[in-house]
């Protein structure tokens, strides 16, 4: 009998350790992304000839553009600058990419995503299936084959620059 109380204490410890896997979330879930933006996709070619990364990419710049819109960690207190600049940035990635105009954010952000995870298994077929609303196979094969994209590696730095803001301690 007394072994079983600590039996379970072991047993949600071990569960516990697992689940955190050292990680502690933070309130925004988009400042460690923009503070790892630049070194991943913010200078010339990163994502040429990487079209999981690329995917990601394209991921973040619409989460970040729809943040800036509309997040209140995001949307109040930034650089005037930064709403613009992601826009034309995700008008840039989409462009380059053949996103039918009207894609909303969410949608896009969402595509691009699942399409990443799907390319890291190396999953075509899902990756193709994921990217359908915003172009799929046509779009798969240009995010393996991605020009250089200048206003996507200005908004990398913008982003890494806001989140990095003494004054946004968050």
């Amino acid at each position: 009998m007394r072994s079983t109380p600590l039996l379970l204490l072991l047993s949600l410890a071990a569960c516990a350790g697992e689940a955190l896997n050292g990680y502690v979330p933070l309130a925004d879930p988009l400042r460690e992304p923009a503070r790892a933006a630049p070194f991943e996709y913010g200078h010339p070619n990163a994502l040429a000839g990487r079209p999981a990364e690329a995917a990601r990419a394209a991921a973040e710049i619409e989460a970040f553009a729809q943040a800036a819109e509309s997040d209140p960690f995001w949307a109040y207190g930034r650089s005037a600058e930064l709403l613009p600049q992601l826009q034309i940035a995700r008008r840039e990635f989409r462009e380059a990419l053949g996103v039918p105009r009207g894609v909303p954010p969410e949608v896009a952000k969402r595509s691009f995503a699942t399409a990443s995870l799907a390319l890291r298994r190396y999953d075509t077929a899902a990756a193709t299936a994921a990217l359908a609303p915003v172009g799929g196979a046509a779009t798969l094969a240009r995010l393996g084959a991605l020009p250089r994209l200048p206003r996507v590696e200005e908004a990398a730095q913008a982003v890494a620059n806001e989140a990095n803001r003494p004054d946004r301690s968050r």
